[in-house]
């Protein structure tokens, strides 16, 4: 009766948690060209929401305050329900860097807060076309010589003069064949002197040492222009094109000292959960590389340890720009699980610093794994000879004899009875192939691919010994054991019961 109650108010809790309001502050973008506005978008979901009045942020006046609404249908633990969001967008213009402030906002009669949000101001990187062109189009490293696989960031602009009417741009991005190219956020657009400046960013990471040549970019551009119509006597608005082109840039690549697996400021961390379980519990590690550098190749270290079943996600890699430096994050989990004491063992990989010039290595640690009740590690045993299997074995070899049996098989056949065997064969073949198109067979279908069984079932592994035999069976066969066998029915009971959890 007493877990009755609890679960009652635990699912009372969670409803309660499901339908409260909620709310949160984001920006376009935290690194704001300077004397271009900053857009703060507050956003609530609940049924009465009401937005603070704004007139200032930090110590800047707001220059325009605009509200949206929106509703959607939502489906909660079998019941649909309509959410109700709504947005208060709030402009301003900073000329430093500051905090936006957390805003108070009242959702169905309670008071909650948005997170405060750092925005830094830059000045803005694009050239300045001649005060004659309509608009341009131009590319800019933010370095002229790098090492190979050293990163480098490529911005292309698109200047538009105020003064142009463009009813259409068709842009063609660089072509880039010695790097390895990722393209960074999405389209920046602000103001410079008296041009609209529509900014690209894409991540190079050069493959080759030489002198490397980025193609450049193009774009068709259609002015609006007027045309009469002969017959009416009307003028209509037509499009007329012309092209632009960027200039080509030039990269010096220089070759690292010697190879390396890695290349950046980077460092390594490791975490593992455990070195005492017990006996085919599992063992988890997690390895982490970070810093500055492009960890977009890296494949990580692998283990293959006797007696072990491994398992291991794909590697979560992330990056962001600081900056016109890259940062990057690599990070990679794996599992071990056994019936008898083993060692993690170490992995070294080699990295050039291009900071310093110089290269490094980072590595992980060894770790002793304790196994509880557990079989000692597997050893090699000879049972005890009988004494005359010793002396037979210690004798000169003999040959055996044949076994009569065998023998009595040796025989010549007779000619009819091979055209016999010979003409049984192909009726049986032509039989065969006639009553093959009768059968219907079907192939039995999985349930679900075994590597999302697993996913779904790791978790579950402490509530119950059967799935505990099932996850280690998958684990096993996965790492390549080829005699396991997994029974589909019991695998799928399995996933069922724990799929919605």
């Amino acid at each position: 009766m007493k877990r009755l109650w609890q679960t009652i108010l635990l699912w009372q809790v969670a409803v309660v948690l499901l339908f409260a309001g909620s709310v949160k502050a984001t920006v376009d973008d935290t690194d704001v060209v300077e004397g271009n506005s900053v857009r703060v978008t507050l956003e609530a979901s609940g049924s009465n929401v009401q937005f603070p009045v704004i007139d200032r942020v930090g110590s800047y006046p707001v220059e325009g305050v605009s509200n949206m609404s929106q509703s959607s249908m939502k489906m909660i633990n079998g019941k649909m329900t309509q959410e109700h969001v709504k947005k208060q967008i709030v402009t301003f213009t900073p000329n430093k860097a500051m905090t936006i402030p957390a805003f108070s906002i009242q959702v169905d009669g309670e008071t909650l807060k948005t997170d405060p949000i750092e925005i830094k101001v830059v000045k803005a990187a694009a050239p300045t076309p001649g005060t004659s062109r309509k608009f341009s189009l131009d590319m800019v490293t933010n370095k002229k010589s790098v090492y190979v696989g050293e990163p480098l960031l490529l911005s292309v602009y698109f200047n538009e003069s105020r003064q142009s009417d463009l009813m259409k741009v068709a842009y063609q991005k660089p072509e880039v064949k010695d790097f390895f190219v990722k393209e960074v956020g999405e389209e920046k657009t602000y103001h410079k002197g008296g041009y609209l400046v529509h900014e690209l960013r894409y991540l190079l990471t050069p493959k080759y040492e030489g002198n490397l040549t980025i193609e450049p970019a193009r774009a068709k551009v259609a002015e609006r222009g007027r045309r009469k119509d002969d017959f009416f006597g009307t003028f209509f608005d037509t499009p007329v094109w012309s092209q632009i082109v960027s200039s080509r840039v030039n990269v010096d690549v220089k070759p690292a000292p010697e190879e390396t697996d890695l290349v950046g400021d980077l460092t390594l961390k490791e975490t593992i959960d455990a070195v005492k379980v017990k006996a085919n519990k599992p063992v988890n590690l997690t390895i982490t590389i970070s810093g500055e550098g492009n960890l977009e190749e890296f494949e990580g270290p692998s283990y293959d340890i006797d007696g072990v079943t491994i398992y291991s996600d794909d590697a979560k890699v992330e990056s962001r720009l600081s900056g016109a430096e890259l940062i990057s994050s690599w990070e990679k989990k794996y599992v071990f699980i056994a019936d008898h004491n083993f060692t993690i063992p170490s992995r070294s990989f080699s990295l050039f610093d291009y900071k310093s010039g110089k290269v490094k290595t980072l590595q992980t640690q060894a770790h002793q794994i304790t196994v509880k009740g557990g079989k000692a590690a597997a050893t090699v045993v000879h049972a005890a000879e009988p004494p005359a299997a010793r002396a037979a074995s210690s004798a000169e070899p003999v040959q055996a004899e044949q076994p009569k049996a065998a023998e009595a098989f040796a025989f010549a056949a007779d000619p009819w009875m091979l055209l016999l065997a010979f003409g049984g064969g192909i009726i049986l073949t032509l039989g065969t192939l006639k009553l093959l198109p009768l059968l219907k067979w079907k192939r039995r279908i999985s349930p679900m691919r075994e590597s999302e069984a697993l996913k779904i079932l790791y978790p579950h592994t402490n509530d119950n010994p059967q799935v505990e035999a099932m996850v280690r069976d998958l684990y096993a066969k996965k790492g390549g054991d080829k005699s396991i066998v997994i029974d589909k029915s019991v695998l799928k009971t399995l996933v069922d019961r724990y799929r919605e959890r």
